[in-house]
């Protein structure tokens, strides 16, 4: 049986990542569309010891100057 396929990266331009003071990650995702019919941008946030705690954190290290 194959395996699934991976998901690919959120392209930076649609996110903006942000540590808080207290280590806390924040991370929006910018909706596309049409704005008449857009849905809200996602919102989310990882603590240290999040499973995704990591991966956001170095995203966060990547990303161009500007667009954390």
């Amino acid at each position: 049986m194959p395996s699934p396929p991976e998901a690919s990266p959120i392209p930076d331009h649609r996110l903006s990542i942000e540590k808080r003071g207290e280590g806390t990650i924040v991370v929006r995702v910018r909706s596309e569309g049409p704005e008449e019919s857009r849905l809200p941008d996602a919102v989310f946030s990882f603590r240290n010891g999040d499973p995704q705690y990591a991966y956001w954190l170095g995203r966060l290290a990547t990303a161009p100057a500007g667009k954390s």
